[in-house]
């Protein structure tokens, strides 16, 4: 920082060193983005594996227990192919209805790194404010 005869800093030095403060503000700020975004993504991984392991285990626990739905409603006098349907129709709205909230989980608003991109908004109001 070069200093003027009153002792002061001269405004060159000045500018130079705020803009050095804000480069490596930036930096940090960029650092912090990777950081949030790497863990946003790992959760995203971690439910969609954990969302596969129960897909997997409900399924064969869902076969029987369709199986049993069926047997019961034959029992309680619908014809043998229409129980099929009735109760194959009724699992597949419950399914659609599993994966739309499923899907809205993943969206990527959800997976914006919304504290990261606050934070960049308020540091460059700061640098205007600094440079003004």
């Amino acid at each position: 920082m070069t200093v003027e005869p009153q002792g002061r800093p001269s405004t060159p030095s000045l500018f130079a060193d705020a803009l050095s403060q804000m480069t490596t503000l930036f930096e940090t700020e960029i650092r912090l983005v990777r950081t949030e975004i790497s863990e946003k993504l790992s959760l995203a991984i971690k439910a969609v594996i954990v969302l596969l392991v129960a897909a997997v285990l409900m399924l064969a626990g869902l076969f029987i227990i369709l199986f049993g739905l069926v047997q019961l409603v034959i029992y309680l006098g619908v014809i043998y192919w229409l129980a099929y349907f009735v109760v194959g129709g009724a699992i597949a709205v419950i399914g659609a209805i599993a994966l739309y909230v499923a899907l809205n989980r993943l969206s990527t608003d959800n997976l914006m790194p919304k504290q990261s991109i606050d934070q960049l908004g308020k540091d460059a109001g700061v640098v205007k404010e600094q440079v003004k």
